[in-house]
């Protein structure tokens, strides 16, 4: 009998999928309109707090930065809806390192609150926190081992 995929994984196979458009589309915006892209990033970074400053730091290589995160991010929606177990793991590494990255941005959160700030911060951390519960269920854990998940049938 073979398993179903949970709807949350369903659901993370989704969102690979619109966030590769996104990266697409932000790789297009970066090759024709670096202007437009740099007003867009800052309006994403309430206080500093986002993609503003890393993403300005990169300079030229910010088009081949989206086209890669284009490619994984692909890659990571293809595992998901395959069922394939490297895509999980990848994800739990992923969310392990935005708690991780949280951390140091709490200080500086503090010493000039922004609302907006902290409901950014509020919203990474119960999302990471919430999809790390959610991929660590034994239901979820089952669904990436079953047999029909190493052929990508389900």
């Amino acid at each position: 009998m073979r398993s179903r995929r949970p709807v949350g994984v369903t659901i993370l196979a989704l969102l690979f999928c619109l966030n590769a458009g996104v990266y697409l589309l932000l790789t297009g915006l970066a090759i024709v309109s670096p202007g437009s892209l740099i007003a867009l990033l800052h309006r994403l970074s309430p206080s500093g707090l986002g993609p503003e400053t890393i993403h300005s730091s990169m300079g030229r290589f910010l088009p081949f930065y989206y086209g890669t995160m284009t490619v994984v991010t692909s890659a990571m929606a293809v595992g998901f809806w395959r069922l394939q177990n490297w895509a999980r793991l990848a994800m739990l590494a992923m969310i392990a390192l935005s708690l991780a990255f949280i951390l140091p941005e709490l200080r500086p959160l503090l010493q000039a609150p922004t609302a907006a700030a902290m409901s950014l911060t509020l919203v990474r951390f119960v999302l990471s926190g919430l999809w790390l519960w959610y991929l660590l269920r034994r239901s979820v854990r089952s669904a990436f081992r079953q047999p029909a998940a190493a052929e990508g049938v389900v």
